[in-house]
């Protein structure tokens, strides 16, 4: 069946949705659904008896039916629904598509906050001077370093900064 292409620009409405129909055909399988008021859609032999096709569908809860060669069948691959054999139809359930915030909005950080990369490299370069400036263990162990002082108890020597051993 003919499907008008969409001009270029115009955007179809829905989410891209991949259905297959592998149960046996002979020469051709279409897709019908209920987003579509039951026309057909084309679906694309990938062979090996597998057929499939990618189309727009709306979110929300849909009933849909495959015509094998020319005959409405539903497919027992997928979730049905209905009362008996002949009032079955399959059902599918599409979400919406998430949305994704722009780059830009994810990269900011927030007003007033360091980015972690420039607190990394400040962390980085202090650590690898031997200066901690700020923090509590920084100016025990900046006290230590100008200290060389020892204290003798026992069997060890104890520095300001911490407990070596004697040798």
């Amino acid at each position: 069946m003919f499907k008008p292409q969409p001009t270029k620009g115009r955007r179809e409405d829905g989410v891209k949705v991949e259905f297959v129909y592998c149960d046996g055909a002979r020469d051709d399988v279409q897709l019908s659904g209920d987003w579509t008021d039951w026309r057909a859609i084309q679906m694309f032999h990938e062979g090996g008896g597998m057929w499939s096709v990618v189309t727009p569908v709306p979110p929300g809860a849909h009933e849909f039916k495959f015509i094998v060669d020319g005959e409405w069948k539903h497919s027992n691959r997928h979730p049905t629904i209905g009362i008996d054999e002949t009032s079955l139809n399959n059902v599918r359930v599409v979400l919406p598509e998430p949305r994704i915030e722009s780059q830009k909005t994810i990269a900011e950080p927030p007003a007033g906050s360091i980015p972690l990369s420039k607190t990394s490299r400040a962390a980085s370069r202090a650590s690898d001077t031997g200066s901690t400036t700020g923090s509590a263990t920084g100016s025990a162990a900046g006290s230590a370093k100008g200290s060389s002082k020892s204290r003798t108890s026992g069997g060890s020597t104890k520095k300001s900064g911490g407990l070596f051993r004697r040798r």
